[in-house]
């Protein structure tokens, strides 16, 4: 019996691996092992879990580590990227001191918990951009994108609160500029006063400042727009005359100025309607003879003329009263008998 186990001993190993191999192949012609890149974010600050040593911060997010991980095609297929954790250790920031801004290798360990998966040689540090964090209270610029429209202008807006705390890296608080969004005033023909209005950091240069916090973000803004004064002159033309009584005729002798100075809101004043002016009405009920009256001018809100008054000359005279035709008389005639 023992003879028969180690009969041809070489040749029944030879068979035994050969169905090993054999076996092996056919598992993994099924169930190929692989590779596949996951995508794991970062855990950064502001988090409950994560924290930077005191005065410092991240100037911009830090991005996911690429990780490959190798096994079978099932088990690559059933993975879940929960089952890695990722740690930065952050505390190595302190030794940048002052010497800020500044590029900081920071060093990560990524723990797997699926004993189906390894990882294939996985990252043991990433960069991060770190500057130290301060605060400045700024002015806020009121912004006009657009001008009121022709015969308005606009004063400088007031904004309220008048400035805003800025926080973020110092080194992009240096020469920083807070500005309203744009305020369109094109069709502005009164005060512009509203709330809400967001307040956005950018640097001397213009650039917007994304890693720069603004507390508040909104103010209210109040802009003062007034109408543009500006004169004209415009011709003169009476009113009309009424009360004359019948049986007699009206004149208009003189009447001065022909022409007046208007003085106004520029969107008014321009307008054709003012080519001509007409004085109030006059009255010459019971008149007889010649009057010089002083009569205004009438005027739309906001315009004035100087002068103000036109003054007129006119004459009231009866037409003459027709006199009656002359009657004939009959002739008188005697009768001869």
């Amino acid at each position: 019996m023992p003879g028969l186990v180690t009969r041809n001993w070489r040749l029944k190993l030879l068979a035994v691996v050969l169905a090993i191999f054999s076996w092996a192949g056919v598992v993994l012609a099924t169930n190929p092992p692989g590779t596949r890149a996951v995508s794991l974010p970062v855990p950064q600050p502001p988090s409950p879990e994560v924290s930077l040593p005191a005065g410092y911060m991240l100037t911009q997010p830090i991005p996911n580590l690429t990780v490959d991980i190798t096994g079978t095609e099932d088990h690559l297929n059933a993975f879940s990227a929960s089952s890695l954790q990722v740690t930065i250790d952050y505390d190595v920031i302190r030794a940048v001191g002052q010497n800020v801004p500044a590029t900081v290798r920071l060093p990560v360990r990524i723990t797997n918990t699926d004993p189906n998966i390894d990882l294939d040689d996985p990252p043991a540090s990433i960069e991060a951009q770190v500057d130290s964090s301060g605060s400045a209270s700024e002015p806020v610029q009121v912004v006009v994108s657009h001008a009121p429209p022709p015969g308005y202008q606009d004063n400088p807006g007031v904004a309220t609160p008048a400035t805003v705390t800025a926080t973020g890296p110092e080194h992009e608080l240096v020469g920083i500029v807070i500005k309203t969004q744009p305020i369109d005033l094109s069709n502005q023909r009164a005060n512009f006063d509203a709330s809400n209005i967001l307040v956005y950091p950018y640097s001397a240069q213009g650039r917007y400042l994304s890693d720069v916090n603004l507390s508040p973000a909104a103010v209210n803004v109040a802009i003062t727009v007034v109408g543009v004064d500006t004169s004209r002159t415009s011709s003169v033309v009476l009113g009309v005359i009424t009360g004359a009584a019948a049986g007699t005729q009206v004149t208009v002798d003189t009447y001065s100025p022909m022409t007046v100075t208007l003085t106004g809101s520029q969107d008014i004043i321009n307008g054709a309607s003012l080519a001509t002016l007409t004085t109030g009405g006059i009255d010459v009920a019971g008149q007889t003879g010649t009057v010089t009256y002083k009569v205004p001018i009438e005027l739309p809100t906001g315009i004035t003329a100087n002068p103000s008054t036109v003054t007129a000359t006119i004459t009231v005279t009866l037409l003459p009263t027709p006199t009656p035709a002359p009657t004939s008389t009959p002739a008188s005639s005697s009768a001869a008998t």
